[in-house]
């Protein structure tokens, strides 16, 4: 299946910056400080804290 999105967000903190559509973005992402998690990973994780209860408190 394709990625139809990533979500960009910092290494050192984790924090999101935004989601992007396009694959360009990703292809010239500064990899030392940014990471680019496609979204299904992305939702899949955050549903998996809030259930755990390790967000959203």
């Amino acid at each position: 299946m394709k990625t139809a999105s990533w979500v960009i967000r910092e290494k050192c903190t984790g924090n999101v910056l935004f989601e992007t559509w396009d694959e360009q973005k990703v292809a010239r992402l500064n990899t030392s400080r940014y990471e680019a998690v496609p979204i299904l990973d992305y939702l899949t994780g955050l549903n998996r804290a809030i259930r755990e209860g390790t967000i959203g408190n």
